[in-house]
């Protein structure tokens, strides 16, 4: 029996090994099947697709767990948002902001110049916004000024523009671009020379002088500090020349140096805003503006339009504030914080005057002769006889005292006062 147990176990023994190498083929088969499938599923996972009652059974599974592929859990990655790419614009660039609709006969405010005037003409539509009365519109060159060749003939453009609309008032601003700049000619006229200023004002009062033909009201911007000592020198020069044509009464010289300095009175880029936040004002060449620093001139500019124009009630006439017989009664043509008699030019009134010594000094005026505060014309009155009182007849003036019902005194120089009562017939 042993031995034929022992017969049979030989005679099975390679059957089994045959049997157990073709099982283990086969799922060598199909390991290498599922790790091929494996491969197209992220993470290592197989995805077997079934249909009928198998459905979402996976043969594989023990494999997988026995690789080591089933510890693996997806894992999603979170979708990366777009952010929105931001948009920025140039540092003295305006944003953009509401307006309201302008009226059809909506007084021109024309400001004329560089780069910087343009800005300012963008601080201006900035402030004017909501005023539908008042509108602006620029004529400007970015990078012309009044000297150079080919420069534009400003005094042509704004003629032009003054007579074809109902203008306001002209701003000008220039002179940015006029640095290193020399007049044409044979030789040219170099830049700074005193036959070059000569020339440079002969330009400048030529533009005003033909605003001011027209009967215009301008206000001439000045130049600003900047970070270059040299360029400030230059700057000083120009608005020398800027104010010595603002003389004439219609003419408004807009300083804006010190208000562009810090407190110790050296250049800054930031400062306070027209909001009186601290900002930046100036850009990185320490010479033109940021929008907000051409929103503060503009501030400074629009204040001035304000005072000239009577708050823009169209109401400003040639004249007025040279005639003093002529009221405005809306609108104003000086600044509200104007004194008394004194408004802006405190300087040309007379102390000795009869009008400064009233109002200012309370001097009272001088009495007219044969008026009833003149007290150098004494009042007579003739006494009656005493033999006509005796008789019963009035003396001379009681007839007048009855009817007043005065009450009457007589002092040691012959005068006489009455008091007068009221109610009485």
């Amino acid at each position: 029996m042993r031995i034929g147990n022992r017969q049979n176990e030989g005679k099975g023994g390679p059957a089994a090994s045959l049997r157990f190498a073709v099982a283990l083929g086969l799922v060598l088969v199909f390991c290498s099947a599922g790790i091929s499938a494996a491969q197209d599923v992220p993470r290592g996972e197989i995805v077997v697709a079934q249909n009928g009652p198998f459905r979402g059974f996976n043969p594989f599974a023990p494999l997988q767990r026995l690789f080591g592929g089933g510890a693996e859990k997806r894992v999603t990655k979170p979708q990366k948002t777009q952010k929105k790419p931001r948009v920025s614009r140039p540092a003295g660039a305006p944003p953009k902001f509401d307006v309201l609709d302008k009226d059809p006969n909506a007084g021109l405010i024309l400001v004329v110049g560089d780069r910087m005037a343009r800005g300012v003409a963008d601080g201006l539509k900035y402030t004017l916004a909501q005023k539908p009365q008042i509108r602006v519109e620029a004529i400007t060159e970015d990078k012309e000024g009044l000297v150079g060749d080919g420069t534009p003939d400003w005094a042509t453009q704004v003629v032009s523009r003054i007579r074809g609309a109902d203008v306001q008032a002209v701003v000008v601003m220039i002179g940015r671009q006029d640095l290193g700049q020399a007049f044409p000619g044979d030789p040219p006229v170099e830049f700074m020379t005193a036959e070059w200023l000569d020339s440079y004002r002969k330009k400048v009062d030529a533009l005003v002088r033909v605003v001011r033909q027209e009967k215009k009201p301008l206000v001439w911007a000045g130049l600003p500090p900047t970070g270059d000592e040299l360029v400030n020198a230059d700057f000083t020069q120009l608005n020398s020349i800027f104010q010595s044509a603002s003389e004439d009464r219609r003419v408004r010289y807009v300083d804006i140096w010190d208000i562009f300095l810090a407190e110790d009175g050296s250049y800054s880029s930031y400062g306070p805003d027209v909001d009186g936040k601290n900002t930046r004002l100036r850009t990185n060449d320490k010479i033109d503006f940021t929008w907000a620093g051409y929103r503060k001139v503009a501030f400074f500019v629009e204040r001035e339009l304000s005072r000239l124009l009577g708050g823009y009630g169209g109401l400003a006439f040639e004249g007025v504030e040279d005639d003093p017989n002529f009221i405005v009664l809306t609108g104003r043509t000086t600044s509200p914080e104007a004194l008394l008699l004194g408004g802006e030019e405190d300087e040309e009134i007379d102390p000795a005057s009869r009008t400064y010594r009233f109002f200012v000094k309370g001097e009272p005026l001088p009495p007219m002769q044969g008026r009833v505060d003149d007290p150098r014309v004494p009042v007579v009155v003739k006494s009656a006889p005493v033999s006509a009182v005796e008789d019963g007849a009035p003396p001379a003036g009681s007839a007048l005292s009855d009817r007043l019902g005065a009450a009457s005194s007589e002092d040691a120089q012959g005068r006489v006062s009455v008091t007068l009562r009221p109610g009485l017939p």
